[in-house]
């Protein structure tokens, strides 16, 4: 047996010991018999034990494991039914798993994507590996969550919660709300909530980007409608309703973006007017003040003020005093909660259990970890058992020989049942999936989706208030035309805005395959002009037409597996951003080479091949992001923020 490590136990250790205790006991155990035999709970007072257990409830139960509550009053006794706490065995064909593997690949959000690796894993035990035999090809979805706030929000929709959270509406406004959670979703690239709102006394949708605080649950409600499906919530989205009218300037041969959008556009000597119609005065307010000097809002007053509490707060954010950091290759994510940990000590004993003696090698590889990294699960498990227990009641594990064994574990053999937010990873990722024109793999997700809802128990209905609309839904024309031409190897024409030059120009291109990530589409294709892979935003794609030429597949140039948006050249400048708390996903977009964490700020170091579009990008994101190196870069994005603040507050 390899060395016991000193000191006390860790709260994994307790939670899987406390799990392994409730579920050998066919009795269960009182609380006054628990504060005996675990050492955690040794002389705390009644209401601090009745905190911690409830604690460690919750956490048991979010990780799908039931705890039964037997008998009443002060003799109430807990306990884990064996046949509550077991995943279903269902049997997945070689096909169904490779989807499932699929499904889980779509999230690069880094929560979910360890859920849904760690659901994908645990379905797998006693089926094939997933992931090996489907791929992506013509057309790539990438998923994630919106921030801080989707867990909490989730776990109050399950959960029928009211919730309470400051919210920025569309018109600027901050408020209080108090809601009803009766679904969550995603559409057009945003995260929404829709409940009840007490404030407005009437139904509401909430942009989960615009939640400026935590999200705080409170008692349950009964108010959502029976029949509810979040799908059918989400179709009622408009991204393009009409509500005002508002007059822009812009200077002449600028802000394209705008003007693609514009209704009327009335030529000037130096400047231009545009109108253009909106609903959403926060979201134009970002595009403008993007734009900078280079455009001014006429009308109407509310839209220029929003414009104007943009810029002012880059500036104060960007004139903050830059923090003292060191920046690393590996990304601090921060200590992962512990019951991450349990979960996957749980999982590691019933895959040895069911696979029989695996290597190290084979073990670490299955969980996606480093074999430093599985020595240390194991040596976590090692030391559980009943709490307080006899040396025989400690759960046994070896593996110097490079084989792993685990005995005196017999309860825990069997792989846990899905928890909340691994059954939402997996059914919300094979429901994208059947979402996907034409999928090559459709007939397998259907069997896959089906056998998924029987092993979710608990969790019937969930895909009811949880619905994803994935881009490719929204089909243009310009979509059609780029899926046609990947299809048939044909070179397109793009006439393509360009933000970092604020200009359109022409290209033709090779088209690969198209990618969705964090709600934007992207063209992966090859650029002849620049002979190159390169990304192209499909929203910024003014134009696609096809050039009647062909191209013949050449695996050198376009041989494309990784999700790159951002394509490195030998010219590149490095600078240092530091992102808010609300922009921790952005920051993924432009693949960062290294990484600090200083507060709730997280600082990434990136390349880019000009530092043109990085004035608008702070405009944009309004004292969420700023510079912070180098000083060069810092002092013009400060200048740009103080010019563009002062033509816009010129009256």
């Amino acid at each position: 047996m390899a060395q016991i490590n000193s000191g006390g136990p860790s709260r994994a250790e307790k939670l899987v010991s406390l799990t392994y205790a409730l579920i050998n006991t066919p009795h269960g155990y009182s609380k006054r018999q628990l504060r005996k035999i675990v050492d955690d709970y040794r002389g705390l007072s009644e209401a601090a034990f009745d905190r911690k257990f409830d604690r460690d409830k919750k956490d048991l139960r979010d990780m799908g494991i039931p705890l039964k509550t037997i008998g009443e009053g002060g003799e109430e006794r807990y306990l884990i039914p064996p046949e509550s706490y077991r995943l279903p065995e269902v049997r997945f064909t070689t096909e169904e798993s490779a989807v499932l593997g699929l499904a889980a690949q779509l999230w690069k959000d880094t929560e979910l994507e360890s859920f849904a690796a760690r659901a994908t894993g645990r379905l797998a035990v006693g089926n094939r590996d997933v992931g090996e035999e489907a791929q992506f090809t013509e057309y790539v979805p990438r998923l994630h969550a919106s921030g801080p706030s989707f867990g909490a929000c989730l776990h109050a929709v399950w959960s029928q919660e009211i919730v309470r959270f400051e919210y920025l509406d569309a018109q600027g406004q901050a408020s209080e709300r108090t809601v009803d959670a009766w679904g969550i979703g995603s559409r057009f690239g945003n995260w929404y909530l829709v409940g009840f709102d007490h404030n407005r006394q009437d139904i509401r949708m909430f942009r989960l980007s615009r939640i400026l605080s935590d999200v705080t649950p409170g008692k349950v409600h009964s108010s959502r409608p029976a029949g509810f499906k979040m799908a059918e919530a989400l179709d009622r989205l408009d991204p393009y309703i009409a509500g005002e009218t508002a007059r822009v300037s812009l200077v002449k041969d600028t802000g394209w973006s705008l003007r693609s959008r514009a209704t009327t556009i009335i030529p000037g000597e130096e400047h231009d007017e545009i109108l253009l119609q909106f609903h959403d005065l926060v979201t134009l307010a970002a595009d403008i003040a993007k734009l900078g000097p280079n455009a001014k809002v006429i009308e109407p007053a509310g839209l220029l003020d929003a414009v104007q509490r943009k810029l002012a707060d880059a500036l104060v954010k960007q004139r903050d005093s830059v923090p003292v950091f060191k920046l690393s290759k590996r990304r601090n994510l921060g200590r992962p909660p512990s019951t991450d940990a349990v979960a996957r000590n749980l999982d590691i004993i019933s895959y040895v259990a069911k696979i029989g003696s695996p290597t190290v090698a084979q073990t670490a590889a299955h969980f996606g970890l480093s074999e430093k990294q599985l020595l240390e699960h194991l040596q976590t498990i090692m030391m559980c058992g009943v709490p307080n227990g006899l040396p025989d009641e400690l759960i046994d594990v070896e593996w110097e020989t490079g084989e792993i064994s685990i005995n005196n574990a017999e309860a825990l053999n069997a792989p846990i049942r899905l928890g909340l937010q691994e059954a939402a990873a997996m059914l919300a990722g094979l429901a994208s999936l059947r979402q996907l024109p034409d999928f090559e793999h459709s007939a397998s997700i259907q069997g896959a989706f089906a056998k998924l809802q029987q092993a979710a128990v608990g969790f019937e209905g969930l895909e009811s208030v949880l619905s994803i609309a994935l881009r490719s839904t929204e089909e243009n024309e310009n979509y059609a035309v780029l899926l046609h031409a990947i299809r048939e190897n044909q070179v397109i024409n793009l006439k393509y805005y360009s933000a970092s030059s604020d200009a359109v120009s022409e290209r033709l291109v090779e088209p690969i395959r198209l990618v969705e990530h964090a709600g934007r589409q992207y063209l992966r294709a090859w650029s002849q002009r620049n002979e190159q892979l390169r990304s192209f935003r499909v929203d910024r794609i003014q134009a696609a037409k096809t050039t009647g030429a062909v191209f013949e597949v050449d695996h050198s140039k376009h041989e494309d597996t990784e999700d790159i948006f951002f394509t490195p050249g030998a010219d590149d400048v490095q600078v240092v951003l530091g992102f808010g708390k609300r922009l921790a996903l952005v920051a993924d977009e432009y693949s960062p080479e290294q990484w600090a964490k200083v507060g709730d700020e997280l600082i990434a170091e990136i390349r880019m091949s000009s530092t043109a579009v990085l004035p608008g990008m702070i405009a944009y994101h309004g004292g969420d992001l700023r510079v912070l190196a180098p000083d060069n870069v810092r002092e013009e994005v400060e200048s740009w923020l103080r010019n563009a603040l002062s033509i816009a507050e010129v009256a």
